[in-house]
């Protein structure tokens, strides 16, 4: 697991279940593709991506990936 936290604003409740949505953003400019694009990277290799908030002012995302190795044809 890794484990990323920032000392931004934290992560407002309203938008918990929304941040990892396409085109969501919680910044003034943000375009909010993002986090968006790094889950469904991280889920394409078997792994996972969630955001927490570590109030008050900051926010904290997790990801974990499998340790077991696919063989390739």
């Amino acid at each position: 697991m890794v484990l990323v936290s920032d000392t931004g604003a934290g992560l407002p409740p309203q938008h918990a279940d929304q941040v990892f949505n396409a085109f969501h953003t919680t910044k003034p400019h943000g375009t909010g593709i993002g986090l968006r694009t790094s889950r469904s990277i991280v889920e394409s290799h078997g792994g996972r991506l969630w955001a927490t908030d570590n109030s008050p002012g900051s926010a904290s995302f997790h990801v974990t990936l499998s340790t077991k190795v696919e063989g390739h044809a």
